[in-house]
């Protein structure tokens, strides 16, 4: 697939982009979220109908959070692309100012799966532009309805070449990371890995969120009616086609037997969509079907709602990425052991706690071996776009939302202005004045406050001397060079 001319059309239209105030990009970034919800009965009937996903999960997962996304990026997230004056010390750094700056990567590759084919790449899109990039748009060869029509609320507001689409399967996804300055991609860790890869041979940026093995820890002390139905939903929604949905429940053995009975029975009284695609059906039922042969014990029938009791840990269901309605649930003794366990798994996505002691909970989270935790609450700050997004191990460590994100999307630059007219100590000549100069300043800046006071005019009589030795130096005839 050869992008090159579409490339040559972004290239001349994202310096251009790049070259208007941050305020400028913001506002019309703000028309394109006018767009969205003039658009929004429209999107969510693509998301349904490309992803057979139910009316309430479109609206709730990829129309409604995405207007907080634009309103916030055009306001306070903004503010990350501000230039930063440094603080120099005037004793250090006489007569210096720094000043560090942000320029937009280029072009920004972007490849988003199918689950949530509306918010994934929206959460990518708005921080890459409002950073002054271009953006070359891979949605998934599954919903390419949903992809064209994000691409053409942008590219109807924005500047000609700005936004470009890409349709098509891992080729055009190859095509796309080797044309791109910064490549995102939002999907399964098999072909995370092979877009790193590529990415590497051309020594580009790359941000991966990828998949999750994501765990719940209910303690014995939880609200039990509020966990039941935190983690049904958790497990549950979009039929678990969700790399934050909860595919491991690790539940206090004081309150397991009574977990297992509310959670079973809400789970057979819900309704839920068959997956996306055949290739997704196939691997869910491999999981099931092996964890039947290892002895695990079903209550319900897939293709509904699947909990799971005696899974023996080495099981598929329990080590690999499932992303489809089947949830596990496991007895500990205590948190520690339900910690240790979650904390097993190669993932690092998301961890929920379900628990009334909030102050146990912050200390299981500040333990835990993942980017994102909530407390009785799961994945909910996917939806604020001013909390960061990341993974640890086979999750990736990309970031998406927050100001962190602009990180992803930006080259830094420091500008380092010096008003001063004298040498600097360390430049020629080198003399014995020069060496002594050095080890003076570093026995004064080991020193401790009064001793720094104490010790401060020595070290400025030192410095005296050996500018006057450069004085000198620079002050001396010069070879003539024109004879």
């Amino acid at each position: 697939m050869d992008l090159s001319p579409t490339v040559s059309a972004m290239r001349v239209a994202q310096r251009a982009w790049a070259a208007l105030p941050v305020r400028v990009r913001a506002a019309h970034l703000l028309q394109v979220r006018e767009r969205l919800v003039a658009s929004a009965e429209q999107l969510a009937q693509l998301v349904s109908e490309e992803t057979g996903k139910s009316s309430t999960d479109a609206w709730f997962a990829d129309v409604v959070p995405n207007l907080d996304l634009f309103t916030w990026w055009a306001g306070p997230g903004s503010k990350a692309l501000s230039p930063r004056r440094s603080k120099l010390s005037v004793l250090r750094y006489p007569a210096k100012e720094g000043e560090l700056v942000y320029e937009a990567k280029g072009i920004v590759g972007l490849i988003t799966p199918w689950n949530y084919p509306a918010a994934l790449p929206l959460r990518a899109m708005i921080p890459a532009l409002l950073a002054g990039n271009a953006l070359l748009f891979k949605p998934s060869e599954v919903t390419p309805k949903t992809g064209a029509l994000i691409a053409s609320l942008f590219s109807e507001v924005l500047p000609g070449g700005l936004v470009a689409l890409v349709q098509g399967d891992a080729e055009a996804g190859r095509a796309v990371v080797d044309v791109s300055d910064h490549v995102v991609f939002i999907g399964g860790e098999a072909a995370g890995r092979q877009v790193a890869a590529r990415a590497a041979e051309r020594l580009i940026s790359v941000s991966l969120e990828l998949g999750g093995k994501d765990a719940a820890l209910v303690l014995s002390d939880c609200d039990l009616e509020r966990s039941v139905a935190g983690v049904l939903w958790g497990a549950f929604t979009n039929s678990g086609q969700n790399c934050a949905a909860i595919e491991r429940v690790y539940v206090a053995e004081s309150i397991y037997d009574a977990f297992l009975t509310r959670l079973t029975s809400a789970a057979a009284r819900i309704e839920i969509s068959p997956l996306a695609t055949e290739a997704q059906d196939a691997i869910v039922r491999s999981h099931l079907a092996d964890a039947e042969e290892r002895g695990a014990t079903l209550h319900g029938t897939y293709p509904g709602p699947v909990v799971l009791t005696e899974v023996p840990e080495d099981a598929k269901v329990m080590q690999e990425e499932t992303f489809g309605p089947l949830c596990p649930l496991i007895p500990v003794k205590d948190a520690e052991e339900g910690l240790r366990r979650a904390n097993a798994s190669d993932y690092g996505l998301t961890l929920s706690i379900w628990t009334r002691d909030e102050a146990r909970a912050r200390d299981l989270a500040r333990r835990a071996r993942v980017g994102v935790v909530s407390v009785n609450n799961v994945a909910m700050s996917a939806s604020m776009p001013f909390a960061p997004w990341s993974g640890r191990g086979k999750s990736g460590g990309g970031v998406t939302n927050s100001v962190l994100a602009i990180g992803e999307m930006v080259r830094p630059k420091y500008v380092l202005v010096d008003h001063g007219r004298d040498p600097e100590p360390w430049w020629f000549p080198s003399t014995s004045g020069s060496l002594a100069l050095a080890r003076r300043s570093l026995s004064w800046l080991s020193l401790g406050p009064l001793g720094r006071v104490l010790g401060l005019f020595q070290l400025l009589g030192a410095m005296r001397a050996r500018l006057n030795a450069q004085r000198s130096f620079m002050r001396e005839r010069q070879p003539d060079t024109e004879r």
